[in-house]
């Protein structure tokens, strides 16, 4: 909704602009707010700018390190705000959740990739915590095995929550989104597939290549 759309509806609302210069506006201060978050998330894998306020963030070095000296062990000692992740795929009871994610993030019988998941997860919970305290903002995040999927799910549970991606659950979480929300798949395509969710066979690589050509 545009601001004078809003005024229309609620007369009394208050409206913040971004500042102007030359006849622009200003994210300087935007800017300089981003790069506090992305120096304290530095601080634990490399940093990819997406935009002003978005950021992809590498944490396989940090979470072969923890995985390797310091793994969750006890679903009693994790992290408060790590037992408060969305893992998807656990059963929905809310009643029952955070013991489920406290279990789930010390599951011994995890493959190799998912136990760095779960050190991902510990991690970027870290971080959220670190940054609130050090700038006052707030972080929503996605954690998965790339940063297609991580983009998927980090705005599913906002605000300031996180949403982990274990590898069981890709193809559930793709079959029920429409290919417009799959991040660089180009327009052409999300043109000619249909907008409603739907489950590709595994011939279609080879259909779109023969469809779109190698570049698409």
């Amino acid at each position: 909704m545009r601001g004078d759309e809003a005024k229309r509806v609620c007369p009394g609302i208050n409206l913040v602009q971004v500042p102007v210069a030359r006849g622009k506006a200003d994210l300087n201060l935007y800017r300089s707010a981003g790069a506090e978050v992305v120096a304290i998330l530095a601080s634990k894998g490399k940093c990819e700018r997406a935009s002003i306020d978005e950021v992809y963030l590498d944490l396989t070095d940090a979470a072969k390190e923890m995985l390797l000296q310091a793994p969750p062990d006890s679903p009693e000692g994790i992290f408060m705000e790590a037992a408060k992740s969305n893992i998807l795929g656990l059963p929905a009871d809310a009643s029952e959740k955070e013991k489920n994610v406290r279990a789930w993030l010390c599951q011994s019988e995890a493959d190799y990739q998912d136990k760095l998941l779960t050190c991902g997860a510990i991690i970027v919970a870290q971080l959220r915590v670190r940054v609130l305290e050090e700038t006052q903002f707030t972080c929503s995040a996605g954690i998965a095995h790339n940063k297609m999927l991580a983009k998927l799910v980090s705005g599913m549970r906002k605000p300031a929550q996180q949403t982990v991606v274990p590898s069981s659950s890709v193809q559930d979480l793709l079959a029920s989104l429409p290919v417009k929300k799959m991040y660089h798949v180009h327009e052409k395509i999300t043109n000619f597939m249909a907008p409603e969710p739907m489950v590709l066979p595994p011939m279609a690589p080879k259909l779109f290549e023969n469809l779109f050509g190698n570049s698409s």
